[in-house]
């Protein structure tokens, strides 16, 4: 993880003044879906961090452009059809479609 990527989420914690659990269970989820994509679901399993928090955590990295949505897919831990996989490895970032002006 860059530098640049540490200090953004540890300002993060502080900007919205949260508490140290708040800001090791962000950088808990981002180091996740650095390793693997996955479901909200499956980060949970894999954390330990509640998914109710990885909601908000996903809200706040999807902002700051630090993770993406790659594809729909069924999730191996609930087995429901359509949920989102998320990753931060920006290799596996959706390319977009929109043209280059310059």
């Amino acid at each position: 993880m860059s530098t640049q990527s540490k200090q953004s989420l540890n300002s993060f914690g502080r900007e919205q003044g949260k508490n140290k659990q708040f800001t090791a269970q962000l950088k808990r989820v981002y180091n996740a879906l650095m390793q693997k994509p996955m479901t909200m679901k499956e980060v949970d399993i894999y954390t330990g961090v509640m998914r109710e928090n990885i909601c908000r955590y996903i809200d706040t990295l999807i902002e700051q452009n630090k993770i993406a949505i790659i594809r729909k897919r069924k999730c191996s831990i609930t087995g429901y059809p359509y949920v989102n996989e998320y990753t931060a490895n920006s290799s596996l970032f959706p390319k977009s479609n929109q043209l280059k002006m310059f």
